[in-house]
């Protein structure tokens, strides 16, 4: 099975509430880090940390909100963004059709999508983040908030909003990181990405390799980098697997069997500027995971 599911909309780019959404955009913390579950159902209490950096995730009595839910922060990113870029004015609050939001993200359109939307609203919401990571001038600061603040579906028209409109507020901390400038542009293509683990893997790719030719990682830290839960050996052979498929969008991926580490080429960027098969990169970060 092809590592993308199928185009289902050919646009060139689209069009909400006359916002043309040119580029999608990912929030740069949550592609390091495993903000979202990998997997629904997962009620457990988890713990993430870089360095100095930690990340504690609370899941609802539904689970944990998971990677397909983030279609829901990556599309109210990227049309506040849009609006940014012409200096229209935003707030924490964003609104939008079901609908577009089922194009824009490459879903089929069924009642079933609908009920979906609604069960990822209530996980975003009940499932809860603790960090340190700070968008604010102070530094060494514990701030807890939900993925988003709340939502609300209209059952009656309000101004220029239609009924079954989805209306949703953000969380401060994601909003600070707009101004910031913590987003990064993303593929596309990332909602055509078929599995969880795949998504995560390209996230990482686009945050650690970028613009730059190569980036290269040991695959016990990528495997922890990722949230994954499955076995270590399962998860070299997932990801053995998509070196061979070789379909993620932006990045060609490469595994070396002698370090045991995974290499991620820009696809628009061919060079290389060492040969990872003969001499593997020495890995300095260190990542550690709790559960």
């Amino acid at each position: 099975m092809n590592t993308l599911n199928p185009r289902k909309y050919e646009l060139d780019f689209f069009i909400t509430d006359e916002i043309k959404i040119s580029s999608f955009r990912d929030e740069i913390a949550s592609m390091e880090h495993p903000f979202f579950a990998l997997k629904g159902g997962n009620t457990k209490i988890r713990e993430y940390k870089n360095g100095n950096i930690t990340v504690i995730v609370k899941p609802t009595a539904d689970g944990l909100a998971t990677i397909f839910d983030k279609d829901v922060w990556i599309y109210v990113i990227s049309k506040l963004q849009e609006s940014m870029n012409i200096n229209k004015e935003i707030s924490r609050t964003v609104c939008f059709t079901p609908y577009d939001f089922f194009i824009a993200t490459n879903r089929t359109i069924s009642g079933r999508t609908y009920q979906e939307l609604e069960k990822a609203l209530d996980r975003l919401q009940g499932t809860t983040i603790k960090t340190n990571i700070s968008y604010s001038k102070k530094k060494q600061e514990i701030i807890g908030f939900g993925l988003i603040d709340s939502w609300q579906i209209l059952e009656e028209k309000k101004g220029k909003l239609d009924i079954g409109m989805v209306k949703v507020t953000l969380p401060n901390w994601l909003y600070q990181a707009l101004y910031k400038k913590k987003i990064l542009k993303i593929s596309p293509d990332y909602f055509r990405i078929r599995k969880a683990i795949d998504r995560r893997i390209y996230e990482i790719a686009r945050k650690h390799c970028g613009t730059q030719r190569e980036f290269v990682i040991a695959l016990d830290k990528l495997h922890l980098k990722t949230g994954s839960t499955a076995l270590l050996k399962m998860f070299r052979y997932n990801i053995k697997q998509l070196a061979r498929k070789n379909d993620l969008p932006d990045y060609e991926i490469r595994y070396n069997p002698k370090g045991d580490m995974v290499i991620f080429d820009n696809r628009n960027n061919k060079l290389r500027i060492s040969d990872y098969a003969s001499k593997p990169k020495k890995i300095k970060n260190n990542y550690f995971l709790k559960s």
